[in-house]
């Protein structure tokens, strides 16, 4: 029989540091999408309250309890990051393989996505999610308290990484000639 072995979608990429931005690969070992069946939003959310001390976040929200994350995503969507998630009154699937997620922290990150994303992310807080593009691939985008957390489909993830360190890279030679 054949044993497979699970790469993260960068094969465990190296930390990528340009300046005082830094961007690193993620990798978690659950996340599923909750959509909880007709009429059973608040059942729902009083099941994660019970089992993670979670509830369902409001649009655009996401909260982060004991390693666990649960994000807004879509209508009646949400992302569940953390431990296994079942017997809730809600479809579940599985998604631990299907996302590249990736950090994109420092002074400077929201230059970076600046030119990559076309929502003023500076107006977003500490938790708060968006659907949008970066460059040309869809994108969830998390703020953090130290930045920005990236999920795109596995797919992408090189293309990811090259647009970011592009990116990165162009603010740091506009700050230099800057002299910052």
């Amino acid at each position: 029989m054949v044993n497979l072995i699970p790469k993260s979608p960068l094969n465990s990429m190296e930390p990528i540091k340009v300046g005082s931005i830094v961007l690193s690969e993620i990798t978690s070992a659950n996340m599923s999408t909750i959509q909880p069946f007709k009429n059973k939003t608040k059942t729902v959310s009083k099941e994660l309250k019970k089992k993670f001390n979670l509830e369902l976040p409001s649009d655009g929200k996401s909260s982060v309890v004991k390693g666990n994350t649960i994000m807004w995503i879509g209508m009646g969507q949400y992302l569940f990051v953390g431990n296994k998630v079942d017997n809730i009154s809600a479809a579940i699937t599985d998604q631990s393989d299907a996302w590249t997620v990736v950090e994109l922290v420092g002074v400077g990150s929201s230059d970076v996505m600046d030119r990559l994303c076309p929502v003023d992310v500076r107006l977003m807080e500490p938790g708060d999610v968006i659907r949008s593009l970066l460059g040309h691939m869809a994108t969830i985008v998390r703020k953090t308290d130290l930045g920005f957390e990236l999920m795109v489909f596995r797919s992408f993830s090189k293309t990811l990484v090259h647009e970011i360190e592009g990116s990165m890279k162009s603010i740091a030679a506009q700050n230099k000639l800057k002299g910052l």
